[in-house]
């Protein structure tokens, strides 16, 4: 009982670390991105979620908001699931492998901006996959649920292309149709869903092994 009361006090701790620092980088990424440019409110918001990485780590801190605060919420109940908590593990280390991989070299960012892509693609990250790997009870977890799990990443491709090519604006350089073409957008966003497959396989590979260890 000591050691489990021990192991959820350790817990809490790694998501109060988490939910501050998404406290922190958020507000001050829309802030940075509303400050000094031509962007209304309106425009700002929605050029705001229409990075994956700002909408990945919202849904990250809705996640932790609920595994603090949400104890009456009717909402903890799905963000309490392991299923629930490994798919967002997956989003959110998507976020820091793809930006660590394929966008650090073209990034140059300094001061602020530099600090909220830090927490954003390294920090929250490693600390989010720690917390799922040392405080999430591992349950078997299906395989095919991963085709479920698709559906935010396809879901958020479809949109980005949408919306491009309505405003000729692409987040990222790997999509950017304007430059590189709509079949290689379409190849690179491939990949990248490709990526979340692998990482899924891997990531319930250990779950389901953890649970029949009983670790």
């Amino acid at each position: 009982m000591e050691k489990e009361n021990t192991t959820k006090i350790k817990g809490s701790i790694l998501l109060n670390i988490i939910f501050i620092l998404e406290l922190y980088a958020l507000p001050v990424q829309f802030y940075l991105l509303l400050n000094g440019s031509e962007f209304t409110f309106l425009s700002a918001t929605v050029r705001f979620f229409s990075f994956f990485t700002t909408l990945t780590n919202s849904l990250v801190f809705l996640c932790v908001t609920m595994l603090l605060f949400g104890a009456k919420s009717k909402a903890i109940s799905f963000f309490s699931k392991c299923t629930t908590i490994t798919a967002i593990t997956v989003y959110i280390l998507i976020v820091g492998i793809v930006f660590n991989v394929l966008l650090r070299s073209v990034a140059h960012l300094e001061g602020q901006h530099r600090i909220v892509s830090e927490i954003f693609h390294s920090v929250v990250p490693v600390l989010f996959f720690i917390y799922w790997l040392l405080f999430v009870n591992p349950e078997k977890i299906a395989f095919k649920v991963i085709l479920f799990w698709l559906i935010y990443p396809i879901s958020y491709m479809i949109y980005t292309l949408g919306h491009g090519i309505l405003t000729n604006f692409y987040p990222y350089p790997f999509v950017d149709v304007a430059k590189i073409g709509f079949e290689k957008a379409i190849i690179n966003g491939f990949f990248v869903l490709l990526a979340f497959v692998i990482l899924s396989f891997i990531l319930i590979f250990i779950s389901n092994k953890r649970s029949k260890s009983g670790k």
